[in-house]
């Protein structure tokens, strides 16, 4: 089902990406009204002589500028995230969706067995044989399980142990992935943004400042103790 979707999903934001001129007209539209509202018309930023921070699309034309700078990298952008998250895994995701289907794809379990071939203490034909012999299993059922813990519930570890073994897989994969957050959502900002623009001391003295910002440094203490003469300090000695 999410594959299914993530698939459509995608076939339908390729289409749109395709269209971008005539789609992108509307929303110009519907945005400029809304500036012109609120009394702060759109305008093209100011365009640097080398490109660092921004695109640099040389174009008087306004539309044609917020198209080609945001409307179609946030789609393409949006496409790409499908690809890595969902259709890029789909052989696999087709596999585990044979654990479930009476009639699934032998090519699609055998896929599935050899990704996870380290997991059994059998070959891959005795495995494979499991397979068979769950699907018939499932065939003879009226309620059939939807979902890998419901699967579990009525597996036999003795009888279906490479069964077994896939189904906890599927129960334990991640939806997502997580990773550490940083301190602060500005320091995401130095990092992609200013990087190019300022020293390393610069950026670390900015991130320590996230890290120990619950400690008030005033300007007078600061410069009291940058002015010291016997000794240089740093500003994270104060």
């Amino acid at each position: 089902m999410a594959m299914s979707l993530a698939q459509d999903t995608s076939d339908e934001l390729n289409a749109f990406r395709e269209n971008a001129d005539s789609e992108f007209h509307e929303i110009f539209i519907k945005a400029k009204n809304i500036a012109n509202k609120f009394e702060s018309p759109l305008k093209i930023p100011r365009i640097s002589n080398v490109q660092k921070n921004r695109m640099n699309i040389k174009t008087d034309d306004l539309e044609k500028y917020y198209r080609i700078s945001i409307f179609i990298p946030c789609i393409d952008s949006f496409i790409n995230q499908l690809k890595t998250r969902f259709i890029d895994h789909k052989t696999i995701l087709n596999g585990f969706q044979s654990l479930f289907d009476t009639k699934g794809s032998e090519d699609d379990s055998i896929k599935l067995i050899d990704t996870y071939k380290e997991e059994f203490n059998s070959p891959t034909s005795v495995v494979l044989g499991e397979f068979k012999l769950w699907q018939r299993k499932l065939s003879n059922m009226n309620d059939k399980p939807n979902n890998a813990i419901d699967a579990l519930n009525i597996c036999n570890k003795d009888m279906y142990p490479g069964i077994f073994n896939l189904l906890q897989i599927l129960a334990t994969l991640p939806v997502s992935t997580a990773s550490n957050g940083r301190t602060f959502s500005k320091l995401k900002l130095i990092k992609t943004y200013l990087r190019n623009t300022i020293s390393e001391n610069r950026l670390n003295g900015l991130a320590m400042m996230s890290i120990y910002r619950k400690d008030s440094l005033l300007p007078e203490d600061i410069l009291d103790e940058l002015t010291r003469p016997e000794k240089k300090q740093s500003i994270w000695d104060v």
